[in-house]
């Protein structure tokens, strides 16, 4: 199961984030690998590409994030479209790439678009619920600019553990 979360500014730039797998229901044996099985890029075996921490095995690390921000950012104009038609800050599979869907949560101008491959309503809502309070604490800091990337380690370990947490 792998994720990947994007923070985006009114701006349509993106200010943070984050790809992670969860450990929740995989079994030992499944392929980490975030591309479908009929890819290319699926399960290659590159020796002589280095592994990125926190990249799945098999995979090349810097396609899969140029690949996975495409679809992130693609979705934004979806997210938008969805969100004027509803009242809610949390939109769930607003749209779907191949096996990732897309939801959205949209607090002010600021959207928090996350990719996933399971289904897990409840655990999604809960952990957008704790990215925006995080965001929100963070934002607030004086060495925090408004629409501005978030480099904090703090930040980046707190959304990572909440993303342990919920999914």
């Amino acid at each position: 199961m792998s994720f990947y979360l994007a923070v985006v500014s009114p701006l349509d730039t993106p200010l943070f984030e984050a790809q992670f797998t969860s450990g929740k229901g995989a079994p030992a044996s499944a392929s980490t690998s975030s591309f479908p099985s009929w890819s290319s890029f699926s399960n290659g075996s590159d020796a002589a590409t280095p592994s990125t921490p926190g990249a799945p095995a098999g995979s090349t690390p810097g396609l899969e994030k140029h690949l996975l921000q495409m679809i992130a950012h693609a979705s934004l104009d979806a997210v938008e479209e969805v969100s004027e038609g509803t009242a809610s800050l949390y939109l769930k599979a607003v749209d779907r790439h191949n096996e990732w869907t897309v939801s959205a949560f949209i607090a002010g101008n600021v959207k928090f678009i996350l990719l996933h491959d399971t289904k897990n309503d409840d655990g999604i809502r809960l952990f957008f619920g704790e990215v925006w309070e995080l965001y929100v604490k963070a934002s607030l800091s004086p060495f925090q600019t408004v629409n501005t990337p978030i480099r904090n380690p703090a930040f980046d370990t707190k959304v990572r553990a909440s993303a342990k947490r919920y999914l």
